[in-house]
């Protein structure tokens, strides 16, 4: 999880001792200046990366819970966290110092660990009840540096966090002009800002920079006029707050976003950054330009590849699950020949500031083609492009299954060539081809109210018929074929002499066993043979008296 400015700027405005967590994993984002002072002995479990739960197995070996019982209140800490709501913690010591600590959520999405000194915490609460007037209470506690300087712009008032950013304390700083101990820059500056204030009531703001101790140094300044009980005006109050780490932080994150645009531009895949609320894309490299033909367009969005309803889906499934990968998309433009499939994944980004989403998209048509192809290849006949036989097969195992119970007619028909073998003998394997061929261009006309047609190998052929009629429409259709098949079949000049002999069992298709009536069909198709070809014959026990002789 990258570093937020919103993150880095809390953490710097910060007097408590803050502790950043991804949500995700539990893992440390960020740790502010005060927690690394504090908690100086655990340096080694709060560098970015580190999980919750070294931190908490640091404590409970170094340190003193409050009940006495670590491995419970590591475990009740460890439970408060993962739930990201705010929750009070088990006070611990680490050393000699008392820690009085909570869980909360944090800025841009974290979760954040907030410890405080306990004994600090109870210095200032007595500090709080001595203090007369409630402006002293306020300027101790508050966690932005704040002054107030009288008419002469002598520092009357200023807290502890005001007095750090010189390097002293409170008491050596009240008392004296800031040119005394701050840098003479920043001391002219403001002192030209304040200058009108003394004269008129007024507010002043700005961002001001200065070098300390040979670094480079930017705060933010604001003071306005104070007055006096009688109204009149009395001096000036003002704050400086650091904001040296959060410009570095934002610098940073701005020369990282340089890089990652380089190192995008140039990826051999689609990428694609476009904003969470719009969907509009604000980065694609040319390869995800030319993979959705986006080139022309001048705020191309989300919307080219996702539905709106299907696109609420994605966001959720990918927030749940961290990130969405490998979703398969058909994407069919109007200016495009042809469709194209697309395999895509996202996951939440943080791009220039902005909440976004990241698309990583290949393009898998030719996969996609080519898995197709194998499929027909795995279930049709490469010659004719009818089913084959394992195909037609699985089609009987799924209709016997579906069918089971109910009164749904049925009937499956075989088909063998008469004159084949002399045709392939005489004539060659390229007529037969042929003839095998414009076999199944007529069996789609003359069946084509068949559940499937299929070439089972050789010149023999099968058709399935799911509640189309009983015996008689069968013999209908069996006449049908006969006729269509009758026509003569002419190659290069000849007639090939070929003819076609079918077998046909009709049947209840709820109580059956369809791989029993492709075997009658099939007893059937020979004696139709036997009686002399070029003729249709439909199965009766008759058939087989051996079979059913109750005898």
């Amino acid at each position: 999880m990258s570093v937020s400015a919103d993150v880095v700027a809390t953490a710097a405005l910060s007097r408590d001792s803050l502790i950043f967590l991804d949500p995700g994993d539990l893992k440390v984002v960020y740790v502010n200046a005060a927690a690394e002072k504090q908690l100086g002995d655990a340096k080694s479990v709060l560098r970015k990366g580190t999980e919750v739960k070294q931190l908490l197995a640091y404590l409970a070996k170094n340190g003193e819970f409050t009940d006495g019982d670590a491995v419970s209140a590591v475990r009740t800490a460890l439970a408060a966290i993962s739930s990201g709501e705010y929750s009070e913690l088990p006070a611990f010591r680490l050393g000699k110092t008392p820690f009085l600590w909570h869980c909360d959520v944090g800025p841009s999405g974290t979760f954040a660990l907030v410890l405080r000194d306990a004994g600090r915490a109870q210095e200032l609460a007595k500090a709080l009840a001595e203090h007369k007037t409630f402006i002293q209470h306020l300027i101790d506690v508050l966690p932005t540096p704040v002054y107030l300087k009288n008419h002469e712009g002598v520092l009357t008032r200023c807290n502890e966090a005001f007095a750090e950013l010189f390097g002293l304390n409170a008491q050596d700083a009240i008392g004296k002009r800031m040119g005394d101990f701050a840098p003479k820059s920043l001391a002219k500056t403001i002192t030209e800002f304040e200058t009108p204030l003394r004269k008129t009531e007024g507010q002043v703001r700005d961002e001001v920079s200065f070098t300390i101790d040979d670094h480079e140094c930017t705060v933010l300044f604001a003071a306005s006029t104070l007055k006096g009980p009688s109204g009149a005006i009395a001096g000036t109050i003002g704050s400086l707050i650091d904001v040296t780490s959060l410009k570095k932080a934002q610098a940073e994150v701005a020369e990282a976003s340089e890089r990652l645009t380089g190192l995008l531009e140039s990826a051999p895949i689609g990428v694609g950054i476009s904003r969470r609320d719009s969907g509009v894309f604000t980065f694609f490299n040319s390869t995800f330009s030319k993979m959705l033909g986006i080139e022309d367009e001048k705020e191309p969005s989300d919307a080219i590849l996702l539905s709106k309803r299907y696109r609420e889906k994605s966001l959720k499934d990918m927030d749940l699950l961290g990130e969405l990968q490998d979703v398969e998309i058909r994407l069919r433009r109007p200016d495009m020949a042809d469709a194209r499939w697309l395999k895509t994944s996202i996951e939440p980004l943080s791009f220039k500031g902005e909440e976004s989403v990241l698309w990583w998209t290949s393009d898998v048509t030719k996969q996609k083609h080519a898995a197709r192809e194998l499929q027909n290849k795995a279930n049709n006949d490469e010659l004719t492009g009818l089913a084959n036989r394992a195909r037609f097969m699985q089609k009987l195992d799924q209709c016997e299954s579906v069918l089971r119970g109910t009164n749904t007619p049925a009937a499956i028909f075989i088909l063998d060539l008469d004159g084949f073998k002399k045709l392939n003998d005489t004539q060659g394997h390229a007529a037969g081809d042929w003839v095998l061929v414009e076999t199944g261009k007529r069996l789609k006309r003359a069946a084509r109210r068949a559940e499937e047609v299929a070439r089972l190998g050789g010149d023999e052929f099968t058709m399935l018929f799911l509640n189309k009629g009983g015996e008689k429409e069968m013999i209908t259709v069996a006449e049908a074929i006969i006729a269509e098949m009758s026509h003569p079949f002419v190659w290069e000049g000849h007639d090939c002499g070929i003819s076609a002999s079918i077998g046909l069992a009709a049947f209840d298709g709820g109580n059956c066993d369809m791989s029993e009536q492709l075997r009658r069909a099939d007893k059937a198709m020979y004696e139709a043979k036997a009686a002399g070809k070029a003729q249709y014959c439909l199965y009766t026990p008759d058939l087989e008296p051996d079979l059913h002789n109750d005898d």
